[in-house]
């Protein structure tokens, strides 16, 4: 054996992991950003001012029950519950300078629990924007999470949803949060 085998054999080793990881690696590195501010945003809550509003969405025939929680005059997260007799949607947009990072949005049904009904996610769905563009989209949940193909029409239909949707609720919030009572 020469001197450079330990070498050797470990950048083999080394290579190898990151051969059969670079999908992992790489959904991890660009998701980082949208995992910290989800992560941040919600640590904050507390200490955040609230207001809450309902707003409706064209086409929609129910208002939705709205929270937002805003830091020094902008909003960092809306928080939206779409009612209906099967359940809630429950979906929560989070921003970075006014800009949409992340959607995250639980389909929330009812399971018999006893004497009562109980809510259960039933699905979830994570959107991932970057410069005003959706760029992930992952459907599902635990081990039957998947991706869904970035050149799909129902792909770029489901970004421009999602940004609709956003400026909606933006616009509720930023109105309840005008129209606010000041503190004393």
């Amino acid at each position: 054996m020469n001197a450079r085998s330990p070498f050797v054999v470990a950048f083999v080793c080394v290579a190898n992991v990151f051969a059969v990881t670079p999908a992992v690696t790489h959904a991890q590195a660009d998701t980082a950003q949208a995992r910290q501010l989800f992560a941040e945003i919600n640590k904050k809550l507390p200490q955040l001012e609230r207001v809450t509003f309902n707003s409706k969405r064209p086409g929609v025939d129910y208002k939705a029950e709205g929270k937002a929680w805003v830091d020094v005059g902008a909003i960092k997260k809306v928080e939206i519950t779409e009612r209906d007799d099967g359940g809630d949607v429950v979906s929560e947009f989070y921003y970075s300078g006014g800009t949409l990072v992340f959607v995250y949005e639980a389909v929330k049904g009812f399971a018999d629990s006893g004497n009562s009904k109980k809510q259960i996610t039933t699905n979830e769905e994570r959107y991932y924007f970057r410069d005003g563009k959706l760029f992930k989209w992952v459907s599902g949940m635990g081990n039957d999470k998947g991706g869904n193909a970035p050149d799909s029409p129902e792909f770029a239909d489901t970004a421009k949803s999602r940004l609709a949707a956003s400026a909606i609720f933006q616009a509720a919030a930023q109105k309840a949060l005008s129209t606010k009572p000041a503190s004393k």
